[in-house]
């Protein structure tokens, strides 16, 4: 058993997949499962040599957990071996499927340094504007996405306006959550709203260009 994945990730992934409210799964994958995934990607990629095809570290390490966690409802300790070697079983024939294609660039929902979570994250946003105009942007784009949601004549489809309410409440609660990248926000909507990947990818794109329109307004205003 590796030094990073012992009891304490194989208990959070049985627990992971008991649990039934959204918060507590998103705590316990942030803080548990995630960073183990992470460990056991770069271990895999770097191991078995993937960087010589796979260049893009950062996408690919992206793409592959959350290839992990799409997974991860489908561990059964009782039918299954260790999560460890479970899931690095997984990750390693992922690795091999993107190699053998010869895919260097793969991507979510784009550059991770850029959209409404880098923005409202106190951490990169402390350089820009203080902490109070932080707050009062925030404020202004959860007021106008709700004003979108409740105009019946938005052109919203019903997943976007699912992905839409998951967005305003993690700005809502954005302190408690601590989501502070793309990946995180994506992870805990997937959970929230169970839609495929490529629904939430859509939907998200289409929120992103409201919040930098909100975003230049404020700016402007």
């Amino acid at each position: 058993m590796k030094y990073y994945w012992g009891t304490e990730e194989e208990t959070a992934i049985v627990l992971f997949n008991q649990m039934e409210n959204v918060e507590e799964k998103h705590v316990i994958y942030v803080d548990t499962i995630e960073p183990a995934f992470q460990r056991l990607v770069e271990n895999i990629y770097y191991a078995y040599s993937f960087n010589k095809t796979l260049y893009d570290y950062d996408s690919i390490k992206h793409e592959a957990i959350t290839h992990l966690y799409e997974k991860l409802n489908r561990y059964n300790p009782q039918l299954n071996k260790k999560s460890y070697s479970y899931f690095g079983t997984i990750v390693k024939n992922w690795l091999i499927q993107q190699s053998n294609s010869f895919k260097k660039q793969i991507f979510i929902d784009g550059d991770s340094r850029d959209g409404i979570v880098h923005d409202l994250s106190m951490t990169q946003y402390a350089n820009k504007i203080v902490e109070n105009e932080s707050k009062n942007l925030i404020d202004r784009v959860i007021n106008e996405l709700n004003e979108i949601i409740e105009d019946e004549n938005n052109l919203l489809t019903s997943d976007d306006g699912k992905v839409l309410s998951i967005v305003i409440e993690v700005l809502k609660k954005y302190h408690i959550l601590n989501i502070t990248n793309k990946k995180q926000l994506y992870v805990y909507v997937r959970e929230a709203t169970d839609l495929p990947s490529r629904k939430i990818t859509k939907s998200l794109n289409k929120i992103k260009s409201m919040y930098t329109h909100i975003k230049l307004d404020f700016i402007e205003g």
